[in-house]
């Protein structure tokens, strides 16, 4: 039988004081300076157009499907973060998920307004492609640039497939709910 140690108190001040430190760390050089600024103003402007945009009448059913891929791209981040595949100097806020304007609103308002404008599964998979093609080879190099994000052992290119699975998978998901609604009466 494996012994499990307990979580001790100690172990919960060390983990305080790296939250502390991360805090401390992020008010000094991080809030408040050009990159801390582009991140917040690109959370803003993703929202408005993505409201201004947004098919209200599918709203339901579009925020289901963001809601799918703001999962995957929390759980891959932090992932990706945790194997030091890559990082991110500068963050919204100092606590978990980093990089929260783009992977809260940016990157799965992008997913949505593809799936609500792409209906067949042809057009769906041609936007998809070039969508993962975009944001390997345009905006990861750009962030990289701008300096909110940091590759360390990861390539651009590794991306593409999971870029296309995370939507392709949130719009398997969202049909599978619909279509389960749909053929119970609900």
């Amino acid at each position: 039988m494996q012994s499990t140690v307990p979580f001790t108190i100690i172990d919960a001040e060390v983990q305080w004081q790296v939250t502390s430190a991360r805090i401390e760390e992020w008010m000094t050089t991080e809030v408040f300076h050009f990159r801390w600024w582009f991140l917040l103003a690109v959370l803003c402007l993703s929202v408005y157009l993505w409201w201004k945009m947004v098919d209200k009448s599918r709203l339901n059913e579009i925020v289901l499907n963001m809601v799918f891929i703001i999962i995957a791209v929390i759980v891959l981040d932090e992932l990706g973060d945790e194997l030091t595949l890559w990082d991110y100097p500068t963050d919204l806020i100092p606590l978990f998920p980093p990089l929260t304007g783009i992977d809260l609103a940016t990157m799965p308002m992008i997913y949505s307004l593809i799936y609500q404008h792409f209906r067949t599964w042809k057009s769906f998979l041609i936007a998809s492609t070039i969508m993962a093609l975009a944001f390997c080879f345009i905006l990861e190099p750009l962030s990289v640039y701008i300096g909110v994000y940091q590759t360390l052992t990861w390539r651009y290119y590794y991306g593409l497939p999971i870029y296309f699975a995370i939507g392709v998978i949130g719009k398997l998901l969202v049909g599978k709910i619909y279509s389960i609604s749909s053929s119970t009466g609900a």
